[in-house]
């Protein structure tokens, strides 16, 4: 079949994507011939380094994307990366979406916010941030100069009173009119000039203002004016001065030792260095310094919301030319992508290239998450249960539940020993309220491998090993749910008590047990403890919102208003829960027929209700119904309690 494809490829530019025998894609290039480049991977006599070799052995299918040009084929290989993240294309190691500060400069009165996307064209978006503390600095800062919102309100809505951030002098209060639009969007622009580095302009631009603020006897504003230049003057005095000139330029230098690599990215805006940033990426089998920065590039300007004119590198990265007409299409103008020869340039390069190494020695202190360890993990687990090969999918299954109540299930997914955090699924128990960890178990596994179309989840193909949270009892239930469903010879089981740490197995009637130490058992453990995270953060989030319904919530004609008059006139559900039919009706808003429906929901055919008026002052009457005969009774009044109890443990708060 790959001879076949090979002798079709067109000899034009596009992108290739390489797949396993289980259709995974494992990795994404571009090329300007996809015949040539393409058939270079599958010829015997190629001189391939290790990491070609090694990925060329598990490539079974392979897919090309034909497009007009090489740049084209560069946009749609970084799309790609970004969708499937590859295995064996370099990558970040942490795999996450590192935060934007957001401005959104669409909103009438704009707002600062943390975000993970670029999600609207009309905002403008800094950043990324790989150090959240730094972030939060930074929106602070922002804050306490030019006194921005942060909050979700609803603008179009006039408050009558601001809040706390107004009366510390983090907010001009917008939301109360305080201040009017055209005022609040000047707040907003010296903002965004002085995150884009532009801080001389605005300090020259504020001097100005202040005088003719003081000329028109506006004391007040000149004097926050006044504040805001000695703020800006302050943190301006922090930031080294590297250029007389005023120069937006990055400097990147990369650091490797095996499969780790550290890039690291100092930023100089109008001639000074603002931050410096870490980056580590993770490239299976290795690679060359200039695909390391090559592949850097690609990632991190991808995502960066600014291109400065100018780049300088520690290396030129693979098909750089390239890459500048890529960066240009990107900022709008031209960018230059060269090596700094000499004087301050070099220096700061050096600069760079020494905190990188830096970095990497400090990384390489901890204990080891590098490929060749999570590779010799695997395999170890492959022997220990007998597995034909080593595990690359493994998923693992978790419940968590209150005697049955609020259940839940968790499914997280771990690809070549790394958590796929994309493929993570929660599961809310729909089978019953009882505390039953076997039929829950049943039920998520179920819904898991039957690809309901109720449940409208997606799975990227089944995983080669399947853990349970449990021992023999849930294995067995697993065992049962996978034969149903004809999927026995697919996937690998195993259950894993807590307790001992022991691995049980199908088919073992003893079991495995790995050594503390092992690589294979931390692979696990870790899997069992990121299940049991996410099923209890789960839980607790459905238990919160349970707790804060009411029993009035699910009261046919009942809305917000009518609910809020009934607990005003009655004072508590008990007292509504003892009210009569006439009471019922006297309540504002409530006519006979709305009072009647909202009594047979309280008081279901056979309980006699005492009105509430016939009670003592300050007594809470409980609604009384008819004898029932029943042995089961301890006294008087015992069955109308536990009803009583029901309707308020259904009702909640």
């Amino acid at each position: 079949m790959l001879a076949e494809k090979l002798k079709l490829l067109p000899d034009k530019p596009g992108v290739y994507l390489m797949q396993d025998a289980k259709g995974r894609i494992i990795y994404v290039g571009k090329s300007a011939s996809l015949r040539q480049r393409v058939r270079s991977y599958f010829q015997p006599s190629s001189d391939h380094a290790p990491k070609i070799r090694w990925m060329v052995s598990k490539v079974r299918d392979f897919d090309t994307v034909v497009v007009d040009s090489e740049l084209e084929a560069l946009i749609l290989e970084c799309n790609l990366i970004k969708k499937h993240r590859p295995y064996f294309n370099t990558k970040y190691r942490d795999d996450k979406r590192y935060p934007l500060l957001e401005v959104t400069t669409g909103e009438e009165f704009p707002r600062l916010r943390v975000v993970r996307r670029q999600r609207n064209p009309r905002n403008r978006y800094f950043g990324p941030f790989p150090d959240a503390g730094a972030l939060r600095r930074t929106v602070t800062i922002l804050q306490k100069m030019f006194q921005l919102r942060t909050c979700s309100l609803d603008m179009d809505k006039k408050i009558k009173r601001p809040c706390l951030d107004y009366y510390i002098g983090l907010c001009t209060a917008p939301c109360t009119r305080y201040v009017d639009a055209p005022h609040y969007r000047e707040q907003v622009e010296q903002a965004i000039d002085y995150m884009e580095g532009n801080s001389d302009n605005l300090l020259r631009r504020l001097r100005q203002e202040m005088e003719s603020e003081a000329e028109a006897l506006n004391f007040e504003r000149c004097a926050r004016i006044r504040d805001m230049l000695l703020d800006l003057e302050r943190t301006g005095q922090k930031q080294k001065m590297v250029s007389d000139r005023d120069e937006n330029e990055d400097y990147l230098a990369v650091s490797s030792t095996g499969e780790l690599i550290c890039a690291q990215v100092l930023q100089v805006r109008e001639g000074k260095l603002l931050g410096h940033r870490s980056f580590l990426l993770e490239s299976p089998g290795g690679s060359e310094p200039g695909e390391q920065m090559a592949a850097f590039f690609k990632q991190y300007y991808q995502q960066n919301t600014f291109v400065p004119r100018r780049i300088l590198v520690s290396v030129l990265p693979d098909e750089h030319e390239l890459l500048c007409e890529w960066l240009s299409s990107l900022s709008g103008s031209k960018v230059e992508v060269r090596l700094p020869q000499r004087g301050s340039k070099r220096e700061l390069m050096e600069l760079a290239q020494k905190n990188a190494n830096q970095t990497l020695e400090q990384e390489s202190l901890r204990p080891s998450r590098g490929v060749e360890q999570r590779r010799l993990a695997l395999e170890e687990l492959q022997q220990a249960l007998g597995l034909s090969e080593a595990p690359w999918r493994m998923e693992c299954v978790d419940i968590s539940n209150f005697q049955g109540r609020q259940a839940v299930g968790s499914l997280v997914v771990f690809e070549q020993g790394l958590p796929r955090k994309d493929q993570y699924r929660r599961f809310r128990i729909k089978s019953g309220d009882t505390p039953d960890d076997f039929r829950m178990m049943r039920e998520v596994l179920t819904r898991r491998f039957s690809h309901s179309p109720d449940d409208r989840r997606s799975f990227d193909g089944l995983p080669e090993l399947l853990i349970v949270d449990g021992g023999k009892g849930q294995l067995g239930v697993a065992v049962e749910v996978l034969a149903e469903l004809g999927l026995s010879d697919r996937v690998a089981l195993a259950g894993l008590a807590k307790e001992n740490e022991w691995l049980f197995v199908p088919g073992r009637s003893q079991p495995v047990v790995l050594a503390r130490t092992s690589r294979a058992l931390l692979t696990v453990t870790h899997m069992r403890d990121e299940t049991h995270r996410f099923a209890v953060s789960y839980h607790r989030n459905v238990r919160k919102v349970a707790f804060k319904q009411s029993a009035l919530d699910d009261a046919p004609g009942i809305g917000q208003g009518r609910k809020q008059a009934l607990l005003r006139h009655f004072g508590s559900l008990r007292r509504l829960s003892a009210a009569s039919l006439k009471e019922l009706a006297q309540v504002e808003g409530m006519g006979q027929k709305s009072a009647r429906k909202l009594f047979e929901y309280l008081h279901p055919a056979g309980e006699v209700v005492m009105p509430s008026e016939m009670a003592p002052h300050g007594q809470q009457i409980e609604p009384k119904q008819e004898k029932e005969p029943s042995s089961s009774a301890s006294g008087p009044g015992s069955a109308s309690r536990g009803r009583g109890r029901s309707r308020r443990n259904r009702g909640g708060a």
